[in-house]
């Protein structure tokens, strides 16, 4: 890749908004992959970091790039990541496992004490390319629209909310919801 710089939507300096920016293109480590962004979403935590509310002050280490629903077209791979190739469409896995603590070791990733949260902890995804760690790739079908390949971390979200209780046959209520709200409400009713 010959350009040096890409833009990215950046949480600067401390306080309401974002700002446009040109930054280094980010490098592949050895379990990483690149990927060419062809979408993004917004999610409520992108809305929480740009109004800088506490929680985002209280976890947040600036300047970062956010964003995390993300999907696009692989263009380089670390030298040891395997079953990935060049050209691939892939979403992002937001959720970062450390791959040593205990539930980590035991096959539960998704409560890993030092999980890492893309965008949040590590930058994100309101970039032209993001790197992302080979865990959190999902291979997609070409086929599938890319606008609906990066609200598929959204969508899982939804779909386990959804599995937590036995919904079929019963009626259901939304009260206020949001995106996430809306998909659990197409996946009770299928």
């Amino acid at each position: 890749m010959a350009r040096e710089t890409l833009r990215a939507v950046v949480k600067t300096p401390p306080q309401r908004g974002v700002e446009l920016a040109q930054v280094a293109i980010p490098r592949c480590r050895p379990r990483e992959v690149l990927v060419g962004l062809r979408a993004t979403s917004v999610c409520g935590t992108d809305l929480r970091i740009s109004k800088w509310d506490a929680w985002s002050q209280n976890r947040l280490t600036l300047p970062r790039i956010f964003g995390h629903e993300a999907a696009g077209e692989v263009v380089e791979i670390g030298k040891d990541v395997q079953g990935i190739a060049i050209g691939d469409v892939v979403s992002a896995e937001t959720h970062l496992p450390c791959g040593h603590c205990y539930p980590c070791r035991t096959g539960k990733p998704e409560i890993c004490q030092q999980l890492q949260i893309l965008g949040v902890d590590i930058n994100g995804a309101f970039a032209e390319y993001v790197a992302l760690a080979e865990i959190d790739i999902w291979k997609n079908d070409p086929a599938i629209p890319v606008a609906f390949t990066a609200i598929q971390e959204p969508l899982g979200d939804a779909i386990d909310t959804v599995r937590a209780k036995d919904v079929a046959g019963k009626n259901r209520v939304g009260h206020r919801v949001g995106p996430i709200g809306l998909l659990a409400i197409g996946i009770a009713h299928a």
